[in-house]
């Protein structure tokens, strides 16, 4: 089966969306019309890239608080109802991981030893943001579908935090396990 055609047109109160298929050289029309469908898709759209402090209680600079929260992170990290991490990432202990993402064996000795984005030092702050709304590290111009910079890998990760996906505590423990990965 083929998709030939997609059509989707969003007016103020009613959405439409056409879709052609071809298959065994039939073609199939199908149409959907909901009176409402403008707001559902305002709904999914999350609010803009949010910048987030580490709380207090989430002590990113203590090895040993690091390795308690490390558990709990791995749990989450797996979670396919939380964050859903391992849908594109591969980790120590993921079973059915993605490979959309980066493998994030070995994180803390390897990709956390690279640069971020702007060239910057990534530090347990950077990771913390990472994992809350990463939006916030990627240049405009990479986030844009209209620059000539545009690169569509950097806009698929989920945002977390903003769109309350997982709570600070959760992310603590999440950013807990990827420090933890030697």
């Amino acid at each position: 089966m083929k998709a030939k055609k997609l059509f989707l047109s969003v007016l103020p109160a009613v959405a439409v969306m056409s879709l052609s298929l071809t298959a065994n050289s039939q073609t199939f029309k199908i149409e959907y019309e909901h009176p409402d469908a403008s707001q559902i898709v305002k709904k999914d759209i999350p609010p803009g890239p949010t910048l987030y402090a580490v709380p207090d209680n989430c002590k990113l600079d203590n090895p040993k608080f690091i390795a308690k929260k490390a558990k709990e992170g791995m749990k989450i990290f797996n979670n396919k109802k939380l964050a859903n991490c391992v849908a594109c990432h591969n980790a120590p202990g993921s079973v059915g991981a993605g490979n959309i993402g980066p493998d994030l064996t070995g994180y803390a000795s390897t990709l956390m030893k690279a640069p971020g984005p702007r060239g910057e030092k990534k530090t347990p702050d950077w990771v913390f943001q990472r994992v809350a709304d990463y939006r916030v590290q990627i240049p405009k111009e990479f986030r844009d579908p209209h620059s000539p910079q545009f690169v569509p890998y950097y806009n698929i990760m989920t945002v977390n935090l903003t769109t309350k996906a997982l709570n600070y505590d959760q992310v603590c423990a999440v950013t807990a396990f990827l420090l933890s990965l030697k």
